[in-house]
């Protein structure tokens, strides 16, 4: 069998652009917030107004159960000009920042989202990896 490096390179590089697209990070939806806590433990919940300019108006930060962090973002501004960024998070004070677009007023979780399926993907590239560098050897 005639060694090929140069096809086996493409190769390698290509599967691994398709992983890396794969471990892209994503954004929480409701079932995987309500998978990752299904008890009734308290997060840190903060409500940030600002007027037109940015500046903040009012922020009120309390403990909240989960249902409270199931709608969270940021709301078009109204007929005065406020908008509302509200976020969720878990851990000791791990609201200090304040929301203020749409990518900071988030649910932030110290668990990751679901460690079987990483670790299948670092399994499953390892094996393709090894298997591409035993082409190039031969």
């Amino acid at each position: 069998m005639e060694a090929r490096p140069g096809l086996a390179w493409v190769l390698l590089l290509s599967f691994i652009a398709d992983c890396l697209k794969l471990i892209q990070p994503r954004d929480f939806t409701v079932k995987d917030i309500i998978y990752l806590h299904p008890s009734k433990t308290q997060y840190c919940y903060t409500r940030h107004k600002m007027n037109a300019k940015g500046d903040s108006s009012s922020v009120t930060k309390r403990c909240v159960s989960l249902k409270d962090c199931l709608s969270l973002g940021c709301t078009q501004p109204d007929h005065e000009g406020y908008k509302i960024c509200t976020s969720c998070c878990e851990g000791t004070i791990c609201n200090l920042p304040l929301p203020r677009n749409t990518s900071q007023a988030v649910f932030a979780t110290l668990s990751p989202i679901n460690q079987t399926t990483r670790q299948s993907l670092h399994s499953a590239v390892t094996l393709t990896c090894i298997s591409l560098l035993l082409l190039l050897v031969e």
